[in-house]
């Protein structure tokens, strides 16, 4: 008895010209056998396109016995490639982004050695349609389980991956996103906290002491006028306004991509004067190589290496990060100025954001509630 197969098995062509998997199925809108070829020329060696090639053979003809047939399938014709090859059209993709400055170096940074961690924790490059959730969820228990990563740098990564295999889906190198679903670790309380006054004074007076005076100032701007580090690294002479005493973002070196102005505080202007920072070309950083005016830039991975240096130094606690300047400063400007003014000096889309950076890990209690009488009306 014949039985009429509405398929054509799948088998490896090894021809001159071309290394491929052939097989054929009915196509519904013309009832007639049409051809299929997966084209595996990529895999240059021989021996392992032959071994793909069998394994792809069997994995299709089960799923043509079970009634796959591509030509009802949404997307049958993904794009065979490794992860690594993945990571690096990603990476490239990434690059031109930086250099059009729609991403920052911090965030190309991370995209980098965040994705080379996971390739690593993978061992084995994998073709990228053969990843899976589990794998994905086995690798970010790795970094907070094992390794002891922090919630927030957890979900960090899997920001990252998911950025990624986004991009993936859009090049059709994968139908479904196979880390959407994974949620995030629930974040602790913060571990940046407010710097205490002596700590603060005693950095500052040893920045000023040993000559650091352009490092000192970049202090001042984070602490004082909320410029973010990777901001700090893009500013240039001509930003500062000394008439008007602002500095001038421009949108290609702000995080959100616009343009604005912060005010700059009497002291620090001061400060910025007694540096005779208008003598330097205006087109020279602020805060360039060797931490002084330069055409040359630098990162904010230096600013914070040589923020290690100081903690080394005057052995100050690791919870004091750089960036805690910015939370000092936010959180002392609340208690002189109205919320709002604050927002828009931290250039905070809305007063949520800004309240955020506050702190309320005193427990001594309001002293003007103390003092309200606040009885009920007869």
């Amino acid at each position: 008895m014949n039985v009429f197969l509405n398929y054509r098995p799948a088998h490896y062509v090894c021809a001159k010209t071309c290394k491929y998997v052939s097989y054929s199925v009915i196509n519904p809108k013309t009832n007639k056998f049409s051809g299929k070829k997966i084209k595996l020329n990529f895999i240059k060696s021989a021996r392992e396109r032959r071994e793909y090639a069998e394994k792809l053979c069997l994995k299709i003809n089960k799923q043509l016995a079970d009634g796959f047939n591509p030509f009802l399938a949404q997307n049958p014709d993904l794009k065979l490639i490794r992860l690594s090859a993945a990571i690096l059209d990603f990476l490239k993709k990434k690059r031109r982004e930086l250099e059009l400055r729609t991403i920052c170096d911090a965030t190309y940074t991370d995209y980098q050695q965040q994705l080379r961690a996971f390739a690593a924790y993978l061992q084995n490059d994998i073709y990228l349609h053969e990843l899976s959730e589990s794998q994905i969820v086995d690798f970010l228990d790795n970094m907070f389980i094992e390794k002891k990563v922090t919630a927030y740098t957890r979900n960090h990564y899997l920001l990252t991956i998911r950025v990624f295999l986004r991009f993936c889906v859009q090049k059709n190198y994968i139908q479904t996103n196979p880390a959407a679903n994974i949620s995030n670790e629930k974040n602790g309380q913060k571990r940046r906290e407010i710097i205490p006054d002596e700590t603060l004074k005693e950095i500052f007076k040893y920045l000023e002491a040993n000559g650091q005076d352009f490092y000192l100032l970049a202090c001042w701007l984070l602490y004082a006028c909320f410029i973010r580090p990777s901001e700090i690294c893009g500013l240039k002479i001509s930003n500062i306004n000394f008439q008007n005493q602002t500095i001038f973002i421009p949108a290609e070196i702000s995080k959100n991509k616009k343009s604005q102005v912060v005010t700059i505080p009497q002291n620090v202007a001061d400060f910025i004067l007694r540096l005779r920072v208008w003598t330097y070309p205006q087109d020279y950083y602020i805060v360039g190589k060797d931490y002084r005016p330069s055409a040359k830039k630098i990162t904010e991975k230096n600013l914070r290496s040589f923020w290690l240096k100081l903690r080394k130094i005057l052995q100050f606690s690791e919870k004091y990060q750089f960036y805690s300047l910015k939370d000092t400063g936010i959180t002392r400007m609340l208690n002189i100025l109205n919320i709002a003014e604050v927002r828009d000096q931290a250039r905070h889309s809305n007063i949520s954001i800004t309240d955020v950076y506050t702190d309320r890990s005193k427990s001594n209690g309001n002293e003007r509630i103390k003092t309200l009488n606040f009885e009920l009306r007869n």
